[in-house]
């Protein structure tokens, strides 16, 4: 009689236990482990995440590829107000370079002639700062509206990480990488 009392004890506690456990078991966990015969071993039993939803439920990425600049009409008449000397220049390269300022690198490269390796990453080519012809068709101007407002979805805002002063550094150092073509 003892040992009976003792596995209805037993069997009491049991089922208290299993009751209190699965009280705490998310219900899509629960619904989704009684629809099938096998639990995917990999799958941390206590995950709350939604189910990612399937491809077609996305949204379809927005085409950035065609954005261009939004310059004022009067940017190219806008002064450099900080001359270009080898102090302005070194000043503007380091914010070239670096990643939490000008982070120009990652699209143009270190030379300005593009970074090969993150081509492939990027939605569209990014502009050859090497081309002579070409950056002499532009003002100082022109230059700093495009390095502080960039191209929505293709280039970042230089305003959102640096200062007016740092932005006219930046320029004055892109000035040094255009080359004539040989």
């Amino acid at each position: 009689m003892f040992i009976t009392l003792r596995l209805m004890a037993f069997a009491l506690l049991l089922v208290v236990t299993v009751l209190f456990a699965s009280a705490f078991r998310p219900a899509t966990l629960s619904a989704q482990n009684t629809n099938s015969s096998t639990t995917n071993k990999n799958q941390n039993q206590n995950d709350t995440k939604p189910a990612t939803p399937p491809a077609a439920a996305k949204a379809p990425e927005q085409d950035f590829s065609k954005n261009t600049w939004e310059l004022p009409d009067d940017a190219d008449k806008t002064k450099n107000p900080v001359a270009s000397s080898p102090e302005s220049i070194v000043k503007g390269k380091e914010l070239y370079l670096a990643r939490d300022k000008g982070n120009c690198t990652f699209c143009h490269g270190e030379a300005g002639s593009g970074n090969e390796a993150n081509l492939a990453r990027l939605r569209r080519k990014p502009a050859d700062l090497t081309n002579k012809e070409r950056m002499t068709a532009m003002s100082d101007g022109e230059l700093f509206w495009k390095v502080s407002k960039g191209i929505t979805g293709i280039m970042p805002a230089g305003e959102r990480r640096m200062s007016e002063e740092e932005r006219w550094h930046v320029v004055n150092y892109i000035r040094t990488l255009a080359k004539d073509k040989q």
